[in-house]
């Protein structure tokens, strides 16, 4: 790999003299709490009536997070802290106003920062790079999640307890979270931990232990710490098992009726207090949402989200290294799922993860997929590792390979046969946390031994309330193949020939965003001005494209935001391009457009709310203008509809088509533990009409019945392509 070696290392010298620099300044504010085992048992009913809740750990003075982070919360919230051997008890206490509260649904981890609710944020290693987040809104729905440095994601569940009452100027709830329901070190007595309040009556949020406004209120950076002063928990038994049985009827578009009965278990096996063993046979996505289709204006695939529970704890470690927009060594949507979203069975699989010691967290993923759509049974392993150094900084490391099996006559596609990518990086943050530099290198190795396989990236960065600066360098080789992985930018399509071809290149990128905030807030919360660009060159330093952005982004105080925006592209396509079919090929050529964004969103805290996106300017050789928005209203508190649409006219090549998505979302939490979700999608550009129902009760904690119907339709004429009903019951015993 022809890497630009000075250009790194002056790089990696100024961040690791930032580093120094700035590694005596302090940090944020750190509070800490000593919680005590309780004296007798706690009922988990809402009502804080026991003794010991008197005597307990208290968390207070809650501080404003947004939309300013200074000074004491205007409705003060009160966390107290017990723990037993089996159990970590939080008790809450939320003073609330005259106002009405916002109760976004009844239903688990929809929206859980935007109703009124308090969560708590866990990091039981004290690593600062994974946690846990558990949470109730006032009306006692739960939210749980995976925390991940500066972002989170609530598709992870586990078993767990909470009750929730109304008062005259306040709520409270009782959370009672198992300790086998999250994984820790040994003998480790304090944790990292920090409380989040939604009020959203006042359109604000505040949290226990100060975090600046620049960052997510869940920032693993920014937690206080809480000692657990009778001894930690001994975890007798850290083991769970989920088994399933489904059954499912399909219709094909013959109309030709077929019925399967399925069965099969996942387990969650404690190797140790921090490390666990998850196990899965002839696992069962049917309960899953769809996906959410788009209409893509690039000439470049797009990744969508895992939704798999399987593939959800602890992804961080197998995800978050690479770059999202350019290599990914590794997505576990390649598992499973091909690239059109066909499902692939999965045989089995394991997962190891957890921490080693409190600095270093590993991940050992294997997967065995079968025989489908003409190709052979592959196996997929995948080993990660995460080691902190400094107080805020880590080395990350991947190991990945897609092993095909053989056939019983043994044959191979021996260009194909295996493919694997080896790579570690290199992240640095200072102590607070504004200066932050990061150096990697990954390679790939396939069957014929292909040179030109590297991909290398290198950045810096500042960040502070006001300023974001930030810089980079990736560089994508040729032939960096990474079939578990995503490099969308790497393909390009020929036309001409109807094939794709690979194509390296380096990519140098800038931005800048700089925000004001307003002593006063009674009109607008924030301004921010941003200025973004990307160049691309081939590897033989060949212009491949450019593009810019400036734009203001204004958040008012009733929570509506108004943006608007100008980029300005060049792009010289190195072959014929075909992006819509109905337009032909664009021919090889360079092209230069630009166009302006404006975006207005209402206060989605109203029952009522509101957005539009208008998109309108060049478009390679012709003119696009887009809408995409989406209309909601929310019955408070068991009832959401809304409808989400995109619009396109598009002229190419002097043809002119308008394709476009309408999807309709219609959902009934009738109580905490039973919801019924719709979801129907209207799409021209694949021609297709499918509507998804569901209806799921959970009728345990994280036991769960589903019965969930399924139709699809060509537009032209709805003629069905094919429909099913699928009935599941998952059982989590531990």
């Amino acid at each position: 790999m022809k890497c630009k070696i000075k250009p790194i290392f002056l790089l990696l010298m100024f961040a690791l003299c930032i580093y120094k620099k700035t590694n005596a300044q302090g940090s944020l504010t750190s509070r800490t709490v000593a919680a005590h085992k309780a004296t007798s048992k706690v009922a988990v009913d809402g009502l804080l009536e026991e003794n010991d809740w008197r005597t307990a750990a208290v968390a207070d003075s809650f501080i404003n997070k947004w939309p300013t982070d200074s000074g004491k919360a205007k409705l003060q919230t009160e966390v107290r802290i017990l723990y037993d051997e089996s159990f970590i008890y939080f008790g809450i206490r939320a003073e609330t106003s005259d106002k009405d509260l916002v109760i976004q649904s009844l239903k688990r981890d929809i929206n859980p920062y935007y109703s009124d609710g308090v969560s708590v944020v866990l990091d039981p290693s004290g690593k600062n790079t994974s946690g846990y987040t558990f949470g109730v809104n006032a009306a006692g729905a739960q939210m749980e999640g995976i925390v991940q440095v500066n972002s989170d994601s609530f598709d992870w569940d586990t078993k767990w307890y909470s009750a929730s009452k109304r008062g005259k100027g306040y709520w409270t709830a009782e959370l009672a979270i198992p300790f086998k329901s999250f994984r820790f070190p040994k003998d480790l007595q304090q944790w990292g931990i920090n409380f989040i309040r939604n009020d959203m009556s006042n359109n604000c949020f505040s949290t226990w232990n100060q975090v600046p406004i620049q960052f997510f209120g869940a920032n693993l950076n920014c937690l206080g710490k809480i000692i657990l002063a009778d001894g930690a928990p001994r975890v007798k038994s850290n083991n769970a098992f989920i088994p399933y049985v489904s059954a499912k009827m399909d219709q094909d578009e013959n109309k030709n009726f077929t019925s399967t009965l399925n069965a099969g278990i996942d387990a969650k096996i404690a190797l140790s207090s921090s490390l666990n063993l998850d196990a899965t046979i002839n696992p069962d996505f049917s309960q899953v949402d769809v996906d959410r289709q788009i209409i893509n204006l690039e000439r470049f695939s797009v990744l969508l989200p895992e939704r798999r529970t399987f593939f959800l704890e602890n992804s961080d470690l197998f995800s978050n290294i690479g770059l999202s927009d350019a290599a990914t060594p590794f997505v576990s949507r390649k598992i499973g799922l091909t690239d059109d979203g066909r499902i692939v069975p999965i045989i089995a699989g394991l997962r190891l993860t957890g921490n080693v010691n409190p600095s270093l967290r590993i991940g050992l993923m294997n997967i065995q997929s079968a025989k489908k759509y003409g190709q052979l049974p592959q196996n997929y392993t995948v080993a990660a590792f995460d080691h902190k150094i400094f107080q805020r900084s880590n080395i990350r490391g991947i190991f990945t390979n897609r092993q095909e099996i053989a056939s019983n006559n043994g044959k191979q596609n021996n260009d194909q046969s295996f493919n694997r990518v080896a790579g570690t990086e290199l992240n640095l943050l200072s102590n607070n946390t504004k200066f932050n530099g990061r150096l990697g290198y990954y390679q790939s190795f396939n069957p014929n031994n292909l040179r030109s396989s590297g991909f290398g990236l290198a950045s810096i960065g500042y960040t502070d309330p006001k300023l974001n600066i930030s810089a980079g360098w990736n560089q994508v080789n040729t032939n960096f193949i990474a079939d578990v992985g995503f490099t969308p930018r790497l393909y390009n399509y020929d036309a001409a020939r109807d094939t794709t071809v690979r194509i390296g290149y380096n990519n140098y990128n800038a931005g800048v965003d700089y925000s004001l905030y307003p002593k006063s807030k009674k009109i607008l919360n924030s301004l921010t001005y941003s200025i973004k660009a990307n160049q691309y060159y081939t590897t033989s330093n060949k212009f491949i494209e450019f593009d810019g952005l400036t734009s203001l982004d204004f958040l008012f105080a009733n929570r509506s935001e108004a943006f608007a925006s100008w980029s300005q592209s060049s792009v010289n396509l190195p072959f014929a391009t075909t992006i819509f079919a109905e337009t032909g090929s664009l021919r090889k050529a360079k092209y230069d457009f630009g166009f302006f964004t404006i975006k207005y969103l209402s206060n989605f805290l109203r029952p009522f709310s509101w957005g539009i996106s208008v998109d309108h300017g060049g478009y390679y050789n012709g003119r696009r203008t887009s809408f995409t928005g989406n209309i909601k209203y929310r019955r408070q508190p068991w009832g959401n509809f809304g409808v989400d649409f995109t619009y396109n006219d598009i002229t190419l090549n002097g043809i002119n088509i308008h394709p476009f998505i309408v999807s309709p979302t219609i959902e009934f939490a009738f109580t905490n533990n039973l919801f019924w979700t719709t979801f129907l999608q209207y799409n021209t550009q694949v021609r297709n009409f499918n509507l998804n129902s569901r209806i799921q009760w959970r009728f345990k904690p994280a036991s769960d019945i589903y019965l969930v119907y399924a139709d699809n339709y060509f537009t032209n004429g709805f003629i069905t392509k094919g429909r099913s009903l699928v009935f599941k019951i998952s059982y989590w015993l531990n």
